[in-house]
């Protein structure tokens, strides 16, 4: 007997169908890739964004164009990448904030964290620092905490705005140390960094904008919620030496992301590159100066460390009792 046959037409249709994607993936890139950005031009994800767009450029033969997108906590950026086309043309580059606390201070997104994107990788570390204004005259974590928890009272901390980081690390120190300093939130990290300095308000958990303040003693950093110290503040111990390592819940790090349907070729393929880039020497200065921690991952941990942050933010975000947008 003889075997029947498919049909040729209906091979052709089966073939056709795993087509595209495959042709994509090997094609890519053919055109310029866009990384949108979910802050203005000048802050350190927008620097990061810079550096892998650069080195991306070199590495994959088309221009990568950086597309800063602010607005609403990080949201309207997201918002546009998720929308996208998969096709590993357009990215987003953002703070974890972004994913792992939005979702929280908002009564609806249109987007999901985790659903509507492919992870690529995380190109660096946010680890914020305790900075306290000079006039207080102390000089190391130690003597700081007395002096909080006498006065918690009349001190203030200020953040870039209700529900972001710096105000939750706020929240979990007043927690951990018993006290009640008050919180002053600012339209972003730059007036709450200048408020800083001029001494409107004691003390912060700054996302690393005050190197500079803190290298000309016109601040002083007395801690990084780490898990490790910062190369650009060799001396400052991370809370976890200081015997407080229950900081580390207000971690932060940036990610870089596809829309969920990317082509997993795509995305591995962005991946090695995004790391090749990241970790020439000359581009882990550039990160570490700007008061990041050098790291990267893969696609795969970078979706573990965004599903282990929106469960933990949940219950923060909850303490601080933030009001819902």
């Amino acid at each position: 007997m003889t075997r029947p046959t498919i049909p040729r037409i209906l091979v052709v249709a089966l073939l056709g169908s795993t087509v595209p994607a495959a042709a994509v993936a090997q094609g890519y890139p053919a055109k310029p890739i866009n990384l949108v950005v979910t802050v203005p031009a000048g802050g350190s994800i927008d620097a990061v964004a810079r550096i892998v767009a650069q080195g991306l450029t070199g590495t994959l033969g088309q221009p990568v164009v950086v597309s800063n997108r602010a607005g609403a906590g990080g949201t309207i950026a997201a918002d546009h990448v998720a929308k996208a086309a998969p096709d590993g043309y357009t990215l987003l580059i953002t703070s974890s904030s972004t994913l792992a606390i939005e979702p929280f201070l908002y009564k609806s997104l249109p987007y999901d964290s985790e659903k509507s994107f492919a992870p690529i990788v995380m190109p660096a570390r946010q680890n914020l620092i305790l900075v306290v204004h000079p006039k207080h005259k102390v000089a190391a974590y130690s003597e700081f905490v007395p002096l909080l928890k006498a006065q918690s009272a009349k001190l203030n901390y200020g953040s870039s705005g209700e529900g972001t980081l710096p105000h939750l690390a706020g929240v979990l120190f007043n927690g951990h140390m018993g006290t009640n300093a008050g919180h002053v939130p600012y339209k972003g990290i730059a007036p709450a960094m200048n408020a800083l300095v001029s001494g409107e308000v004691d003390y912060m958990f700054d996302s690393a904008s005050t190197i500079e303040q803190i290298r000309t003693g016109k601040l002083r950093a007395l801690a990084v919620i780490g898990p490790k110290r910062l190369a650009a503040l060799p001396d400052v111990a991370t809370f976890r030496e200081l015997g407080l390592p229950q900081m580390e819940a207000a971690r932060a790090y940036y990610a870089i992301l596809a829309p969920a349907g990317t082509p997993s070729d795509i995305v591995q393929r962005l991946n090695r590159e995004i790391v090749r880039v990241l970790r020439q020497p000359a581009n882990m200065d550039r990160i570490s100066a700007i008061g990041l921690e050098n790291t990267v991952s893969t696609p795969e941990e970078l979706a573990r460390a965004l599903r282990e942050d929106l469960k933990h933010f949940s219950l923060i975000v909850k303490q601080a009792n933030v009001t819902t947008q």
